[in-house]
C-alpha cells in the first residue's frame, strides 16, 4: 500500500456517495462526560488548529484510506461494517473541547456509548471524470474532518461497475500512520461478514482514550532533572537550541507558512532487492532500518559535506497488545544523531546508526509535548524520517487486488522535510514531502536519488540479477 498526498491517487468515475456520522438518529444521542484525558499529541494538535484558526492559516491535517469492495455495493452491509468499526474504535465516538479544568490537561472529553453514532447517506450523482471526482473528494475531506468539531471524520463510496471504492479520512488526532493501514483489513471483514450473517473475525483492541490516560499519568512523574529530559537538552544545546533541520536551507526564515509542499514517493528497492539489503545489513552488524538510516547519512555526507548526521524520529508507542491494532495516535518522537566520518564506509556507519536508535527509543516513551512543556521552548520539527515495516500488517498481501491506498492531506510549510520509508510486501519505498520552491526541488531531489542508489548498491551483493523489475503496483 502506497502511501501518498491526495493529489497523487488515481480516482476513478462513477457515483460518489457521502456517508457522515451523526449523534444518533432519530433520537438525539446523549454525550457523556469522560474524565479520561486527551494524549499530550491530542491536546497539541488541537491548540495548534485553534491558534491557526485564529490567524486564518489552518490547513487540513488528514489521514484518509481508499480500497475497494467487490461486485455490487450492499448498502446495509456497509452500514452495518462502518457503524460497527466506529463501536470498536471508541476514540471516534468521543469528543475534546478546550477547557481550564485542573488536573486532566487543557482539554474536556465527552463521549457517546456504543450504539449511539449512525450515518447518513447523502448521494451526490454521478461523475464521469476522474480528475473533477478527485477535486470533490479532496473538497469534502478538507471540509469534513474539522479537528474543532464532531464527528471529525467522514467516509465516501464511488460506485463503479463490478466494484465500489470506499474512502474513509479522519483528522490525525484521531489517528497514526499505522492506524490507516488496518483500516481496509478491518472494514473488509466486516462487510464480509455482515454479508453472510456471521461474527467478524477480529481481534479485540483497547481503547486509544484508555492509553491516553495511563500516558498522561506516566508523563506526570517526569520532571525537568529526568534523564530523558537533560538527553534532549545535551541535544538541543547541540542544535543551537533548535531541532535538526534538512542539508540546506529551503526558503528563507522570515517565509510565511503559506508554501505549498510537494509530495511524491520513489521505490528503493523491489521485493528481491530488499531482501538482500536486508542480509546485507544483518551480515554487517544492523538491520534494515539502521541500514536505511546510514544510506540517507552517508548521501547527507555525499551532498553537503555533513559529518554528524542529526533527524527526529517517530516511534511507535504500542507497547502492548491491546494497543496493536488500536486505532489511534500511538506515537513518540525522539532526537536521532549519529556521527558521519569523511572515511566512513556503509557498515561503519550503519553500527552508528544503529547504536543511535537504541539510544533513542526510549526518549520517545515521554511525550513530546511533555517534553516542551518542561524546557519551556517552542520546538517545531522540520527534518523527520520515519521507518515502518509493514508486511506483516493485517491484509498486506491483498492490498495490491483490494487497491489499497493510505493517504495524506496537501500541506502548507516552508521548512518541512517529512521522509517515510515503507517495508512493504512488494519491496521498500520512500514517500516525501518538501517545500515545493526552487531551492527545495534542487536540494532535496538529488538527495532522495542520492539514497536509492546507496541502498540499491549496498542489496546488489545479495541480489540475484539487476533491477530490471518494478515492484508490483501497491
Amino acid at each position: 500500500m502506497k502511501f501518498i498526498d491526495i493529489g497523487d491517487l488515481d480516482v476513478r468515475p462513477g457515483r460518489l456517495t457521502v456517508w457522515r456520522p451523526t449523534a444518533g438518529s432519530p433520537t438525539p444521542a446523549h454525550w457523556t462526560p469522560d474524565e479520561r484525558p486527551a494524549s499530550y499529541l491530542q491536546e497539541a494538535h488541537l491548540f495548534d488548529a485553534l491558534l491557526s484558526a485564529d490567524s486564518g492559516e489552518r490547513g487540513p491535517s488528514w489521514l484518509a484510506t481508499a480500497f475497494e469492495l467487490p461486485g455490487a455495493l450492499d448498502t446495509a452491509a456497509l452500514r452495518a461494517a462502518l457503524l460497527g468499526w466506529v463501536d470498536r474504535h471508541e476514540s471516534l465516538r468521543s469528543r475534546l473541547v478546550p477547557s481550564r479544568g485542573e488536573g486532566g490537561g487543557r482539554m474536556a472529553r465527552e463521549t457517546l456509548r456504543p450504539g449511539a453514532v449512525d450515518l447518513a447517506a447523502d448521494p451526490r450523482g454521478e461523475f464521469t471524470d476522474g480528475r473533477e471526482l478527485g477535486r470533490v473528494i479532496e473538497e469534502l475531506l478538507d471540509g469534513a474532518t474539522d479537528p474543532l468539531a464532531w464527528p471529525s471524520f467522514v467516509f465516501a463510496t464511488v460506485g463503479h461497475p463490478g466494484s465500489t471504492t470506499v474512502y474513509l479520512a479522519f483528522d490525525h488526532h484521531h489517528v497514526d500512520g499505522y492506524s490507516i493501514f488496518l483500516i481496509a483489513h478491518e472494514i473488509r471483514e466486516l462487510y464480509a461478514a455482515a454479508l453472510d450473517g456471521r461474527r467478524a473475525q477480529l481481534t479485540d483492541v483497547g481503547s486509544f482514550l484508555d492509553f491516553a490516560g495511563w500516558e498522561r499519568e506516566d508523563a506526570a512523574l517526569v520532571h525537568g532533572g529526568h534523564e530523558t529530559v537533560l538527553r534532549w537538552r545535551e541535544f538541543l544545546q547541540a542544535c543551537g537550541g533548535r531541532l535538526p533541520e534538512f542539508l540546506a536551507p529551503l526558503a528563507p526564515e522570515e517565509e510565511s507558512g503559506r508554501v505549498a509542499q510537494r509530495g511524491g514517493i520513489t521505490w528503493l528497492l523491489d521485493r528481491e532487492q530488499a531482501e538482500g539489503f536486508h542480509r546485507a545489513c544483518k551480515e554487517q552488524g544492523g538491520n534494515f532500518a539502521s541500514g536505511i538510516l546510514a544510506c540517507l547519512a552517508l548521501a547527507a555526507r555525499e551532498g553537503s559535506g555533513l559529518e554528524d548526521f542529526r533527524v527526529m524520529t517517530p516511534f511507535h508507542t504500542r507497547s502492548q497488545s491491546q494497543w496493536q491494532q488500536s486505532l489511534g495516535w500511538y506515537v513518540g518522537l525522539a532526537p536521532v544523531h549519529f556521527p558521519v566520518r569523511p572515511d566512513a564506509v556503509f557498515a561503519e556507519v550503519m553500527k552508528e546508526a544503529y547504536a543511535a536508535l537504541d539510544r533513542a527509543k526510549p526518549l520517545a516513551s515521554v511525550p513530546f509535548a511533555r517534553i516542551t512543556e518542561l524546557l519551556g521552548l517552542p520546538l517545531e520539527p522540520r527534518f523527520m524520517v520515519s521507518y515502518m515495516d509493514i508486511r506483516r500488517t493485517p491484509g498486506a498481501e491483498q492490498w495490491a487486488d483490494w487497491k489499497a491506498a493510505a493517504l495524506r492531506s496537501r500541506r502548507m510549510n516552508p521548512h518541512e522535510v517529512y521522509l517515510w520509508i515503507m517495508r512493504s510486501p512488494e519491496g521498500a519505498y520512500l514517500s516525501y514531502r518538501f517545500p515545493d520552491t526552487a531551492r527545495g526541488r534542487a536540494a532535496v531531489l538529488p538527495y532522495l536519488a542520492g539514497i536509492e542508489r546507496l541502498a540499491q548498491q549496498v542489496a546488489a551483493p545479495h541480489t540475484s540479477g539487476s533491477r530490471g523489475k518494478e515492484p508490483a503496483p501497491c
